[in-house]
């Protein structure tokens, strides 16, 4: 006997079980998975100001305040003195202009520049310690010819500062066709002398922390007038720019501390010398504990190193100071301090001393002090004292934050409209926001930077917005998404969704198949 073979009937009982197991799984995925998904990957993308952003400035220019001031020259004679040499002395105004009031008018404060006029046997512009201020003479009825020379004057000493202010802007590509002529036509020394300056400085920031450090190649000498020292060569610093700049400073001493082993002096006569190729390994970075650039605001490091008595005197050759600076790190000096007479032991007649005194380190301090200047970008100009350079580094700097932040805010508007997938949350835009915000008031300042209080604004202003922009573009949820593109995410759910996917959608497929059947029946 055979028996007939076939595809078994399914009770109606079984018909509606599969149904309903196969709707049930639907259910779920479209009333439950769908929705849990779409909310734990969506991405947050609030609208970004890209116009505002992405807007050129490249039609910057500030005001330096000029004050005159006579004991001898009538109030109107010298207002009118005043306007003569402002009217002469304006230059280009693309980038900025003298604001020249007479001292009955301006008010004096800290980035002032003042002019004290007397009359003298010839026209002389000098500066004068004594008065901070730079100190006129004209001779006996040369009144009229005065603003020529006062304008030609104040035209030559900030020249720097205007070929600073162009360079900034060329380099940061906003300058014109008036800006690169105006390059053009600088000495070239002046050009590559303030590539130089822009190469070896610290970016312009709020906060620096000074590491300054005595490293001894034996146990002498363990002790040093660092204090005097400090409040002699790097305190007036500090506290010149202490309303721009916050910087702290901190000492060390550390004994046992030998040079880089690859580094080997050579003995020259009854000195051991350094070659200048020995010079950029001479820090021990493996023993030496110097200080990271942690936190907030780069580390600035200066080294005094005394050598071993046997290389003693240790010089560099052709650097008369015994002392070279490490670009956008620090500076480095060799000390070779006069041996004392060691009553203590007969083997050794000699030793190095145990404490260097404040003369032993005037010549490491001068240099550290000229170093700082550099590494912070504080113009060279000659013909400036160090007050007047300060003034200048202040507005530099005030505008160097106020381009890089027009350099964030332009990326990050590119970056939002080229890539589409990441993520831009509320914060960011509030950092955008109040970023554009305080650039807004740098603009509104700029055009009124005539006192002291107008540029604490300017500089707090772009400060801020520095600050801000910087949160903006390197948020961290936004940096995750720059590396996680579509191809990934394909890789990640494909092995997920082919599994379980293709028999849901050929029991869908199947079901559907069935209802039409038994509609047709």
């Amino acid at each position: 006997m055979s028996l007939a073979m076939g595809t078994p009937v399914e009770t109606q009982r079984e018909v509606s079980l599969r149904s309903r197991v196969v709707w049930s799984f639907w259910v779920i995925i479209l009333l439950l998975g769908l929705p849990t998904w779409w909310a734990t990957t969506s991405i947050e993308r609030a609208s970004l100001p890209s116009d505002l952003m992405l807007a050129s400035h490249d039609d910057l220019w500030y005001s330096i305040p000029v004050c005159l001031s006579s004991a001898s020259i009538a109030k109107n004679e010298l207002a009118k003195l005043a306007w003569e040499t402002q009217k002469l002395a304006k230059g280009q105004q693309f980038l900025f202009k003298f604001h020249v009031q007479a001292q009955n008018q301006c008010q004096q404060d800290a980035v002032t520049t003042l002019i004290t006029i007397a009359e003298g046997e010839d026209y002389d512009i000098q500066y004068s310690s004594r008065s901070a201020s730079f100190e006129a003479r004209y001779p006996e009825g040369g009144m009229p010819s005065l603003p020529f020379h006062l304008a030609t004057f104040l035209q030559s000493a900030f020249l720097e500062e205007h070929a600073s202010v162009a360079y900034q802007l060329f380099t940061s590509g906003k300058s014109n066709e008036d800006i690169q002529s105006f390059i053009q036509t600088l000495p070239q020394d002046m050009t590559n002398n303030i590539q130089k300056a822009a190469n070896r400085a610290f970016k312009p920031g709020s906060n620096y922390h000074l590491s300054i450090s005595l490293f001894t190649a034996g146990s002498a000498p363990s002790s040093w007038d660092i204090r005097q020292a400090l409040d002699t060569y790097i305190e007036p610093i500090v506290y010149a720019l202490s309303s721009t700049s916050n910087i702290s400073v901190a000492s060390q001493v550390q004994l046992y501390s030998s040079f880089s082993p690859s580094v080997q002096p050579q003995q020259r006569d009854s000195t051991w010398r350094l070659k200048k190729e020995d010079l950029t390994s001479f820090v021990n970075t493996a023993e030496w504990p110097l200080s990271p650039s942690i936190g907030q605001g780069p580390t600035i490091n200066f080294i005094t190193y005394v050598p071993a008595k046997q290389f003693i005197p240790l010089l560099l050759d052709d650097n008369s100071t015994n002392s070279w600076l490490v670009p956008q790190w620090g500076g480095i000096t060799i000390l070779n301090p006069p041996l004392r007479s060691n009553e203590e032991s007969e083997l050794e007649s000699e030793v190095l001393p145990d404490h260097l005194d404040h003369a032993s380190l005037v010549p490491a301090f001068e240099s550290f002090q000229t170093q700082l200047l550099q590494l912070l970008g504080v113009p060279q100009s000659t013909k400036l004292p160090l007050q007047e350079r300060l003034k200048s580094f202040q507005r530099l700097s005030a505008l160097s934050l106020y381009l890089r932040t027009s350099s964030n805010l332009g990326s990050l508007a590119r970056l939002a409209q080229r890539l589409s997938n990441i993520p831009i949350p509320r914060h960011v835009l509030r950092s955008v926001d109040s970023a554009l915000a305080r650039l807004s008031v740098f603009q509104q300042c700029l055009t009124t930077s005539t006192t002291g209080e107008s540029w604490s604004t300017c500089f707090t202003s772009a400060r801020a917005a520095f600050v801000e922009s910087e949160k903006a573009f390197f948020d961290k949820s936004m940096v995750g998404q720059v590396y996680f593109p579509d191809e990934h995410k394909v890789a990640v759910y494909l092995p997920l969704l082919g599994p379980v996917g293709v028999p849901l959608v050929v029991g869908l497929l199947g079901e559907m198949k069935s209802i039409i059947g038994r509609r047709k029946r």
